[in-house]
């Protein structure tokens, strides 16, 4: 159902770097996995497992991201980074963090999902 609804994104970046200091990562499912993707496609050896979550999805972090919160190489930056926020990952198990000024604002209601 929730990847059915329509979002809209409002705000924009406030360069704070929470989004590149911690990152939820659906797939791949395991450590060995994540290494493998980095020796597959080396622009993810910028990042490093730093836990799991409470569904054993992987959380990373950038290698790159400095103390003001800016990247270094942001106009390289992967798909990952460029994505950011992703409607679809924040409601299927990620969030949005405390300091990001983004709001994600449904579409429709969920009352007028139910009358459909």
């Amino acid at each position: 159902m929730l990847e059915k609804i329509d979002y809209k994104l409002e705000g924009h970046c406030n360069k704070c770097g929470d989004c590149c200091r911690y990152l939820l990562c659906l797939e791949p499912f395991s450590k060995f996995d994540f290494k493998l993707m980095a020796l597959l496609f080396p622009k993810y050896k910028r990042f490093k497992v730093i836990g799991e979550d409470y569904s054993g999805n992987l959380i990373i972090a950038c290698n790159l991201i400095k103390e003001d919160g800016l990247c270094p190489d942001y106009e390289k930056r992967p798909g990952i980074c460029r994505a950011y926020p992703n409607p679809k990952k924040i409601y299927s198990g990620g969030n949005l963090y405390r300091r990001c000024s983004y709001k994600l604002i449904p579409q429709k209601t969920f009352e007028s999902y139910l009358k459909d």
